[in-house]
Formats: C-alpha cells, structure tokens, sequence
C-alpha cells in the first residue's frame, strides 16, 4: 500500500480533519465544563442535606424538651388530682363524722373502700397517660435524630462523589477518545514508513 500524505489529502479531506480536530477540543472543554457542572451540583446537594441534618438535630432537641414538658405537665397535674382527692376525703370524713357517722364500719366503709378504689383508678389513668404521651414525644425525638444521621450519610456521601468528579480527568478522557476518532478518520496509509 502507497504511503499517503498530508500533502494527498483534497481540500475536503483536509477540511474533514480541521473540523475533526475542532470538533474534539470543543468537546474536550464540553467535557470539563460539564464535570465542572456535575461537581457543583453534588457539593450543593451535599450542602442540602447538612442543612436538613441541622434541622432534624433542632427537631430532636425541641422534640426532647417537649417530652420533659410532658413529664412535667403531667406530674402538676397528678400532684393537683391529689391534692384534691386528700381534700374530698377529708371533707368527707368530717362530714361523716359531723353527722354521728363511725368511720371504718358498715356502709360508711364501703363508701370510703369505693372513693379510694376510683382515686387510685384515677391514678393509674393518669400515670398511663403520661407514659403514652411521653413514649410517642420520644417516638418523635428518634425519628428526628434517624433523619439527622441518615442526611448525614447522605451529605458525606454527596461530598465523596463531588471530590471524585475531576474536571481535568474528564477532559482528558475526551481528549483521547476524540483524539482517537480524529486519527481514525485518517486514511490508513498515512502513518505508514516511507518504502
């Protein structure tokens, strides 16, 4: 096979090669710009999601006070029943007493027996109240910090990918496969030893 040279190729031909090449190196700066690109939008997404980390974090904590908020509401409340039950049975005993009533005998015993058995039914009403209301605010406060963690992991993760975009690396990948396609488009005995 003849060697062909630069010199061989028509005006067309020459005119391929320089759009060729040109064509290449814009896609090479295409390639950077878009890597560029991409890095941006994985630190800006990694960005998001500490910023919703934060946020969940603020939840949680929020979400804690709340539930001792709780605690401490239901304890007054509790403290408040009680004082009102040791009221109402010492207003009743009084008034028992006042009217010629033995206490601790007959029906006026199974009227106490029956007051204290509704105090303490009350008691256990509120003191399960509290344990409900307090387990689903502390429901709150772990779902909270699961979210936080996981927007976390996702930022780390966002901010791993966004270090391993290289807008150098992706040109020169380009580079060389258009390079590739250039030399390629080449007639075949142009790179052949002079006979």
């Amino acid at each position: 096979m003849a060697r062909v040279g630069w010199n061989d190729l028509s005006g067309l031909g020459k005119g391929q090669v320089y759009a060729s090449i040109e064509g290449g190196l814009l896609n090479v700066f295409a390639a950077g710009a878009k890597a560029d690109y991409d890095k941006y939008v994985a630190r800006s997404k990694a960005l998001e999601y500490e910023d919703l980390a934060d946020t969940a974090m603020f939840n949680m904590r929020a979400s804690e006070n709340q539930a001792q908020w709780i605690s401490k509401a239901f304890d007054m409340q509790f403290a408040t029943m009680t004082q009102k039950q040791g009221d109402e049975k010492a207003t009743r005993k009084v008034s028992m007493a006042s009217r010629g009533g033995v206490l601790g005998v007959g029906s006026n015993r199974d009227v106490m027996l029956s007051q204290q058995i509704n105090y303490e039914k009350d008691k256990m009403t509120m003191n399960m109240n509290k344990v409900r209301a307090r387990s689903k605010q502390d429901m709150k406060t772990v779902d909270y910090l699961n979210a936080s963690e996981r927007y976390k992991m996702n930022a780390k993760s966002m901010n791993i990918t966004a270090s391993s975009i290289s807008p150098f690396g992706a040109m020169a990948s380009s580079l060389l496969t258009n390079t590739s396609s250039v030399l390629s488009g080449l007639p075949e005995g142009m790179f052949m030893k002079k006979s």
